[in-house]
């Protein structure tokens, strides 16, 4: 506790940075100290991609310490990240809004920052409740730490005591989104549906709380943007429709795909050059593709790309024989839209645009061809 308020105090110290007076954009900064000799290094992005590992740019330090500087036209959601040798990282998110934020990473333990600003001040507190509760069963949690040597009665009270505070924690969460309609609160929705997207409870929570609270609200902020995205790709599941859009090929010419997959069943296939699974998955698909092509079967891929000539020579060792899309740099948002995190998935379309089956192996794919296009 003393460190965070020798910390407090020092950034109280700097002069906030007010906003650019030159181009009219907030900038944020940044400062530094790294007691950790096993960092590598410092990443940071904004808090906005449904791909939480992708940070957009390196913070280079020296002599245990850094800055950097924050420019945006609106206040944003930002993550810095400090990685180990082997991409291990321990992160601090907060609001870059116009002032300065004070981080030091000390080795084996969390990071610890700071900001006069009230909407970090109000995120610290937020995160501070969070661990309170975590505090308080901290010391119930210590008589099951060898894990393996309890007895089946000493599981199932150390069961019931997770469970326990993995309720208490949810309900303070959810309430604070649902009571608490600001930007904090809209982070921590964010969150919440991020961490616990394979949850069909918790995103049918997330759902309920941005209908009733947060739809709407905070028009241009990049999180609402993300989650209103978020909420439209709900629709995106077996029994719903596909969401239409129109991409350009590796040579710049334009393709919508509603046109592309017209009166086929279509297999529309996310995917990207730097993610392997995602590439043996849609190499598998090719002899599926050959043998039902004539018969109304098609398929349409779209690379998640940040460099156009890394998809050309994917495609080049891979063979697709079919159309290839790219959305480079999340431009037209695909991969929000489809409510899809990392590489990418599958789609298959029926000929009205009611989705068939997601992320289907190509012995599913070929069965589901057998029976419509008989």
């Amino acid at each position: 506790m003393k460190r965070k308020r020798l910390l407090t105090v020092a950034c109280s110290l700097l002069v906030a940075v007010a906003s650019n007076a030159q181009d009219g954009k907030i900038c944020t900064h940044i400062e530094g100290e790294i007691a950790d000799t096993a960092v590598q290094a410092i990443s940071v992005r904004r808090v906005d991609q449904n791909c939480s590992y992708i940070y957009t740019d390196t913070i280079p330090f020296a002599n245990g310490r850094f800055s950097y500087d924050i420019h945006t036209a609106e206040p944003a959601f930002y993550s810095i990240c400090a990685f180990n040798k082997d991409w291990i990282g321990r992160a601090v998110n907060f609001f870059a809004d116009g002032d300065t934020v004070c981080i030091k990473f000390f080795p084996d333990d969390s990071p610890v920052w700071s900001s006069p600003s009230p909407l970090n001040k109000e995120l610290h507190r937020v995160n501070g409740m969070t661990d309170s509760i975590f505090l308080h069963y901290q010391a119930r949690f210590a008589k099951y730490a060898d894990y393996d040597s309890l007895s089946e009665s000493e599981r199932k009270e150390y069961k019931a005591l997770s469970d326990s505070y993995h309720g208490q924690i949810k309900a303070f969460r959810l309430g604070y989104m649902r009571k608490n309609p600001g930007l904090v609160g809209l982070f921590m929705l964010f969150e919440w549906g991020e961490r616990f997207s394979d949850d069909s409870v918790a995103v049918r929570e997330v759902a309920s709380i941005y209908d009733d609270v947060y739809a709407g609200k905070f028009p241009g902020f990049h999180l609402s943007e993300y989650m209103k995205l978020w909420r439209a790709s709900q629709s995106v599941k077996v029994g719903g429709n596909y969401i239409d859009f129109t991409a350009p090929d590796l040579d710049g010419n334009d393709h919508t795909l509603s046109e592309e997959i017209e009166g086929k069943v279509a297999l529309i296939d996310f995917w990207a050059s730097w993610c392997g699974p995602c590439r043996r998955h849609s190499k598998s698909m090719i002899p599926v593709y050959e043998k039902y092509k004539d018969r109304g079967f098609t398929i349409v891929g779209v690379a998640r790309e940040r460099d156009a000539e890394a998809m050309r020579k994917a495609i080049g060792r891979d063979k697709y024989p079919w159309l290839n899309l790219i959305e480079l740099n999340d431009r037209i948002k695909l991969w929000n839209n489809y409510g899809m995190r990392g590489g990418g998935n599958k789609f298959l379309v029926d000929r009205d645009g009611t989705i068939l089956a997601i992320d289907p192996k190509p012995e599913k794919l070929e069965a589901i061809l057998k029976e419509k296009l008989k």
